[in-house]
């Protein structure tokens, strides 16, 4: 096989990067600029002078992860700029009084906003963009930072293969080449477990056991009609939207099962968490309705949803900004194809152009409505700039470590290792190689593209399901995005913790962690004990 041969020592060697980056972050509490640039430095240095590629291979692959932050970055910036204006006019200020209306409870509202509309958002557009409306709303609300961060990431991770209009389960699907309507409803039915048990999770990060004890009837009910839902949209061939309409399930049912008894009583004093609504008016004593204040977000969405259709895409083909970058092949023998249009910026559905022109109207609506402040747009810039500059050096020297890692070898060799290592186990390890993909790429597309033939080209040689290993290598990266170094990036730029995201790592992970297994654990039931649905 092409690439590094598979020794102890090589693959210890290939982990060293991840290995200082967790260890940086966690332990040395390191900020992330610091740890991203210790961790890429050593994946170019490996690269170099132990995996055989050249200065030149190197060049590329940094250059390619620059390309591939910009797509990432212009994201993160155009979402932390939204979401600074629509605080500045009272728009927060809006959305918060009514998500408080609609589920008074603490518990019910870290239900409601980060387990259902961060899921909903994920399935509309991806991206961090649920990150970067629901945590900061969490926080207006009254959650602590960290927890905000945290419970966000994990509530939605679930969304994440279906979400972005089902863009990461198309890739799946066309790299393994297994038939849709085989794929995806057995995806779907797979994903039952870690839907529900990520609602748990965030309970669990609200207020420990006492607070999953509450809310376990609500969180099974909706989370089973969640579950259905998307198994149903799956199975009628409308995967793009298998998140979203659990999603929008989520932001009914849970309202409503809260007023029906699903969520016990707190019988103790109020938890530490309590949300804060009661802030002051808006300009001219007038307060800002929630249509008004959501106003933006709709207009995202909806031209979210009108990116995707047909007509659009096509255009959008031809309105992009990407660069080409040449192929090469390291001393190892590992083939590096050539990119052409990397990591494209397409203007018609890129989310931050989506966003600028979102921004743009909501902007006119609110002078119109008269609750624009003036130089409220300079104000947004100027905070917008200092939260985001510690996050887009991290973001930048994290993903130029992943890409060098990627077009050495390393991340193959390192899933390559642990498929073999596994053996018999191999269906529960099959969603971590999963979530290596996509922590070290920050992407579950990206990490179906690394991982998918690998994953499959194992459960063959084992002789057990490769429909249902190809699944688990999905959910595995749809979960484990949530603990990628870039997106708790963008979660703690937008609650005020640049430069202590191990703080929000911490708590993160641990739980992320906790759903692949669920996941890995599902697949060895489903495999061992019941062969006759497996595929």
């Amino acid at each position: 096989m092409a690439g590094p041969d598979l020794t102890l020592l090589n693959w210890l060697l290939a982990a060293a990067p991840i290995a200082l980056l967790v260890l940086a972050i966690m332990r040395l509490r390191w900020s992330a600029p610091r740890a991203g640039g210790l961790s890429w430095l050593a994946a170019a240095a490996l690269a170099l002078w132990v995996f055989g590629n050249s200065y030149h291979g190197v060049a590329i692959a940094s250059a390619k992860g620059l390309s591939l932050a910009l797509f990432v970055l212009t994201i993160l910036w155009a979402s932390v700029y939204m979401y600074n204006l629509v605080d500045r006019t009272g728009g927060i200020d809006a959305i918060g009084r009514a998500m408080a209306r609609a589920a008074s409870d603490p518990l019910t509202q870290a239900l409601l906003i980060a387990w259902g509309f961060a899921s909903f958002i994920q399935g509309i557009t991806g991206f961090g963009v649920p990150v970067a409306v629901a945590a900061p709303l969490l926080m207006m609300m009254g959650f602590a930072p960290a927890r905000a961060a945290a419970m966000v990431l994990v509530g939605h991770g679930w969304a994440v293969t279906f979400g972005s209009m089902g863009s990461s389960y198309y890739t799946i699907q066309l790299v393994t080449g297994i038939p849709g309507e085989e794929i995806g409803p057995h995806m779907a039915l797979l994903f039952a477990p870690v839907t529900i048990a990520s609602g748990m999770l965030v309970a669990h990060i609200h207020g420990g056991l006492r607070a999953v004890w509450r809310s376990l009837p609500l969180v099974v009910v909706v989370g089973g009609a969640m579950a259905a839902a998307m198994w149903l949209m799956a199975d009628l061939g409308a995967p793009q939207i298998a998140s979203s309409v659990p999603g929008l399930i989520a932001l009914a049912a849970i309202p409503l099962g809260a007023r029906a008894g699903l969520v016990r009583p707190e019988r103790a004093a109020q938890a530490e968490d309590a949300p804060a609504v009661d802030a002051a008016p808006a300009a001219e004593g007038r307060r800002m309705s929630f249509h008004l204040g959501f106003m933006p977000y709709y207009l995202l969405i909806g031209l979210s949803v009108l990116s995707q259709l047909a007509p659009v895409r096509d255009a959008a083909l031809n309105l992009s900004w990407g660069l080409d970058y040449p192929g090469f092949v390291t001393e190892t023998g590992h083939v590096v194809a050539p990119a052409a249009d990397y990591a494209a910026i397409r203007l018609l559905n890129h989310p931050a152009p989506l966003i600028i022109v979102s921004v743009a109207a909501s902007m006119a609506m609110l002078a119109l409505a008269g609750f624009w402040k003036r130089g409220a747009g300079w104000e947004a810039a100027r905070l917008t700039y200092s939260q985001s500059l510690s996050t887009t050096v991290g973001v930048g020297t994290m993903v130029m470590m992943a890409v060098v890692m990627a077009d050495t070898g390393l991340t193959a060799l390192l899933a390559q290792g642990i498929a073999k290592a596994s053996g018999p186990l191999f269906p529960f390890v099959s969603p971590f190689i999963g979530a290596l993909g996509s922590f070290m790429t920050g992407s579950n597309t990206n990490s179906n593209v690394l991982f998918g033939v690998l994953q499959i080209e194992t459960a063959r040689s084992l002789g057990i399901g490769q429909v249902t290993i190809a699944s688990m290598q999905s959910i595995g990266a749809s979960v484990g995005s949530s603990m990628a170094p870039a997106k708790v990036l963008v979660g703690a730029a937008l609650v005020g913790l640049a430069g202590r995201e191990h703080v929000i790592m911490r708590l993160t992970v641990p739980y992320v962690l906790a759903l692949v297994a669920i996941a890995g654990l599902t697949a060895i039931i489903l495999i061992e004990l019941v062969p006759r649905w497996t595929r």
